[in-house]
């Protein structure tokens, strides 16, 4: 394991077991934007958290659908320099996904990428801002970054679609 700055003894079951228990700690509270709280696994592995969402009180504001899943996952690959991690929202009756994917699938963007897929395509990739900080703190900003991508989402030719300028 390679330990980065800010990351000493943090491995991804201790990490996922984290992110667990912030969002959990909110599902019990009365007003959360966060109903429900479980782990994704593969195989009896921890791989990922997920939360079901209640997107206007997330958002503070009207949202077309009642409900999202909010999805992440880590990983502390060997082979690089930094962290492996995917954050994202998915609105399943629209079949929308718009989040963050920091991870090795497309280099010419760099090491992190936001990315919109809508109906199974990805209709918008680009290149976002590389954060070197702590797993805990990354999953912090990207989720009001996430806030911030979703106010700023527009539909262009029936399509979904976040400026540039709001990705992080």
């Amino acid at each position: 394991m390679i330990f980065l700055a800010n990351r000493a003894n943090l491995d991804k079951r201790t990490l996922l077991s984290r992110i667990f228990n912030r969002l959990q700690t909110r599902a019990s509270v009365d007003g959360s934007p966060v109903e429900q709280v479980w782990y994704h696994t593969s195989i009896g592995n921890k791989v990922g958290v997920r939360a079901t969402i209640v997107p206007s009180s997330f958002l503070g504001t009207s949202y077309p659908v009642g409900e999202a899943e909010l999805q992440v996952s880590f990983d502390f690959p060997q082979t690089h320099a930094y962290d492996f991690y995917r954050i994202q929202w998915v609105d399943a009756e629209r079949d929308l996904m718009v989040g963050w994917h920091q991870d090795e699938t497309h280099p010419e963007l760099g090491e992190c990428h936001f990315q919109i897929d809508y109906r199974g395509d990805t209709v918008q990739r680009e290149e976002a801002v590389f954060i070197d900080a702590h797993p805990l703190n990354v999953f912090d900003r990207r989720i009001d970054d996430l806030v911030d991508a979703l106010d700023a989402l527009t539909w262009d030719d029936e399509a979904p679609n976040v400026p540039s300028e709001t990705i992080a």
